[in-house]
């Protein structure tokens, strides 16, 4: 009798206690990606952007937004909707594959039928020559977050991610803990600038708080660009024709610090140029399409003090890359050759 007692006393417990994480679940809606949820003012409280930008990408309005890696994630959509016009979320994910990035892009592009801008930042995802795309990162990416059912999503959400994400997000509701992202998506993940040490920069870049001179090859590489394959492409061209005609479409090769772009005579060199041109193919297909190259050696990309390391640029510099893109869309010059406006040839 008292074993039946316990487990009768147990079962019961349980029951109380799922319905009560589920009730939770369907009222905080730490995703707010649940289509039965009540109105409250959540934000993006997972630390995986992949769990937590679907939600963003499907508000209303967001006419403008940014798809890339986070050699993108550091343009502020406040600088973009005053330099470029609309009104911006950032969508761009940590080492997104193209995959994913793709698939985010899907998720928006049926919630927005006619974007008013769409920015895609280029950089070696979209570039890697001869390799398959990778679909996924070690990152969990919830395939079911960006279907078109979002009735099915509670199912997925049983696990200790969904509630840790849901004392964030509750923690939010009630003012005691801070958004994860801003409403656009947005957040400067590098350190204050405070902290900023070029010996440091230069070590990430370098290897050395000495500068370098580039690597060259002992000899020129031999190499037929026809049989060069980029499977990400596919991916790309997708996107794109997605996109109507009136979106203004901005792709834009990052800015990579000048010493880890590819030294001339190089395979490697050779691989990003082929990549480039038949990107600027693509571009090219698509009305209202820019393409703009910042991965150039400039007086941006040469000077050690606007990086952290040899990706990510300062939040400083975002902001005269915005500007550069705004003159790239209205096809002028480059002050001091800082980018290249890519057409067929």
């Amino acid at each position: 009798m008292i074993w039946k007692s316990y487990w009768t006393v147990l079962s019961k417990t349980s029951v109380i206690v799922m319905a009560f994480i589920l009730l939770m679940i369907a009222i905080i809606d730490p995703y707010d990606n649940l289509p039965f949820s009540p109105d409250l003012k959540r934000t993006a409280m997972a630390s995986n952007q992949r769990f937590s930008y679907p939600a963003i990408a499907r508000k209303d309005r967001f006419d403008s937004a940014v798809f890339g890696t986070s050699t993108t994630r550091l343009l502020n959509p406040e600088n973009l909707n005053e330099y470029i016009g609309g009104n911006f979320a950032n969508l761009s994910m940590n080492s997104a594959t193209s995959y994913e990035q793709s698939r985010l892009f899907d998720v928006y592009i049926k919630a927005h039928s006619t974007p008013k801008n769409i920015i895609i930042g280029l950089d070696i995802t979209w570039c890697n020559a001869d390799k398959a795309a990778d679909k996924y990162t070690f990152r969990a990416f919830p395939e079911w977050m960006y279907d078109d059912n979002p009735w099915n999503d509670i199912s997925h959400m049983l696990n200790f991610k969904t509630l840790e994400t849901l004392g964030k997000q509750a923690g939010y509701l009630i003012g005691i803990k801070d958004a994860k992202y801003q409403p656009t998506g947005y957040a400067n993940f590098l350190p204050s600038i405070e902290e900023y040490d070029l010996g440091k920069a230069r070590m990430n870049i370098y290897g050395s708080k000495t500068p370098k001179e580039k690597n060259l090859p002992s000899e020129i590489a031999r190499y037929n660009a026809d049989n060069f394959s980029y499977p990400s492409h596919d991916y790309l061209k997708s996107m794109l024709d997605q996109t109507p005609a009136e979106t203004k479409k901005i792709l834009m090769f990052v800015p990579y610090h000048s010493y880890i772009q590819a030294s001339p005579g190089s395979l490697s060199a050779a691989q990003w140029k082929e990549c480039k041109k038949r990107i600027t193919a693509i571009s090219a297909a698509n009305k209202n399409s820019f393409l703009i190259d910042f991965m150039i050696p400039s007086i941006i990309t040469n000077k050690d003090e606007n990086y952290w390391d040899p990706l990510h640029y300062t939040e400083e510099l975002s902001v005269d890359i915005i500007k550069s893109l705004a003159s790239g869309l209205e096809n002028k010059p480059a002050p001091h050759n800082t980018y290249q406006i890519l057409e067929p040839y």
